[in-house]
């Protein structure tokens, strides 16, 4: 039987030597690091907890940082996994210890330490997980994942501004002409591409408020602006709010809610909606995070009442961290809107992978999303019913030094849709600089 000594010994080895460290043992062989945490998974997997811990145990003490790091955090799983949170939660605070920038051992420990019951500590532990700050769509990976921000603070929230230039503020074709049943119609030049200087901004926020026991009444919501310099003709503001109660048990939290929402469009009133919501959030894992959520809408279009309807909704948000630093996100949705006129109505399928990976000095962000809006009827106008096909990609980087809390953030975007209908179809690249903060 291989002994953990030899094992470290091995591990350790750099140099060629006249005599190795089994030099004289019959039952001794050598083994890189690499093998050894091979072994250790095969071992957990197998039911062998101590001959795992065994082998974690002596890579601790390995010559190489990043290995001494990857035991500890290991370590601290095969705690966690026989119950012994506070093993845990002593593992990744001697890896942390070693190296204090490891954001994902940080979030390791503020959820394990919000899950027993040490608050304070735990919202403590991740503002320093969250201290360079990130944009909205990966903060709200980090967030879910950990499960404290949205799960044990009471206040918080996000702020988000940037400006850049776009190059179709309007998100409308570049043709002039479209073909109609009729003859070709020529487009205003307002229904056609504009490009200029957008600036975005978006203020998210939360309350909850402890009822009884295991019951909250949680409140959220959000505004979003996007506004060009000299073309308010375009101007998009969106405004949503919910409130609801808050059930916690083994299973995860259940979330009921009434919502509302308004939106502007230029500087006049384009739509109102009321409706409910209901989102199940699993409780979190040492690698996976589970959402699911389910919405019915009724709106009302202003001057349009053809467009007046109900939206639903479906959605599901899976989180999974893939190493030390990395996260991926997949978010999956489905959504028809039944408008008065059905050729208004649309069936809509969106698809989202997300990945963010903390550098150290910065986090790197990209994602690809594609969507799939059919008609529910033919428009009479165009004798046909639509069918587009929209794919967006884009990348960012956000910087971990701060200025007053809050991180620069740069992003790139671009987005086409293709649409048997022309009037559908477009392209748009858009860059943002700009500065991001949660609180």
């Amino acid at each position: 039987m291989i002994t953990a000594a030899l094992f470290l010994q091995a591990a350790a080895a750099l140099q060629p030597a006249p005599a190795g460290p089994c030099s004289g043992e019959l039952a001794c062989v050598q083994a890189s690091a690499e093998q050894l945490f091979e072994l250790a998974e095969k071992q957990a997997a197998a039911g062998n907890a101590a001959g795992a811990e065994e082998l974690l145990l002596a890579l601790t003490q390995d010559p190489n940082p990043e290995y001494r790091a990857e035991a500890r955090f290991r370590l601290a799983g095969l705690r966690e996994a026989q119950g012994d949170r506070d093993g845990a939660i002593r593992w990744l605070r001697a890896l942390l210890a070693e190296q204090p920038d490891t954001k994902r051992a940080r979030l390791e420990l503020g959820r394990l330490l919000a899950l027993t019951g040490q608050q304070s500590e735990a919202r403590r532990e991740l503002a320093r997980a969250q201290e360079g700050g990130l944009p909205s769509d990966v903060a709200r990976t980090v967030s879910r994942f950990s499960n404290l921000l949205g799960a044990n603070k009471r206040r918080g929230g996000s702020l988000e501004l940037t400006a850049g230039p776009d190059s179709n503020v309007n998100r409308a074709t570049s043709g002039r002409f479209v073909d109609t049943v009729i003859a070709p119609f020529e487009l205003d030049a307002n229904a056609r591409r504009q490009s200029g200087l957008g600036m975005t901004g978006t203020f998210e926020a939360y309350s909850r408020d402890k009822l009884s026991g295991d019951l909250s009444l949680l409140t959220r919501g959000g505004l979003r602006g996007d506004l060009f310099a000299g073309k308010s003709r375009f101007n998009d503001v969106q405004l949503y709010g919910g409130t609801g109660p808050e059930f916690t048990s083994r299973a995860g939290r259940i979330r009921p809610a009434v919502t509302v929402e308004r939106r502007w469009f230029g500087s006049d009133r384009y739509s109102s909606g009321i409706g409910g919501a209901l989102s199940w959030v699993s409780a979190p894992t040492r690698r996976s995070h589970l959402e699911v959520d389910a919405s019915v809408v009724r709106q009302s279009i202003h001057d349009s009442d053809a467009l007046d309807g109900t939206r639903y909704a479906a959605a599901l948000t899976y989180d999974r961290a893939l190493g030390a630093e990395t996260i991926a996100r997949f978010n999956l949705r489905g959504a028809i809107l039944d408008a008065k006129e059905k050729a208004e109505g649309v069936n809509q399928l969106y698809g989202q992978l997300i990945f963010a990976h903390d550098f150290g000095f910065a986090n790197l962000f990209g994602d690809a999303a594609y969507t799939k809006t059919r008609g529910r009827g033919e428009l009479q106008l165009f004798g046909k019913t639509r069918d587009d096909d929209r794919v967006d990609l884009g990348a960012g980087i956000v910087a971990r030094r701060t200025f007053s809390g809050f991180a620069p953030v740069l992003r790139l975007t671009h987005s086409r849709s293709r649409s048997n209908i022309e009037i559908y179809e477009f392209k748009r690249t858009r860059l943002d600089v700009g500065l991001t903060r949660q609180f």
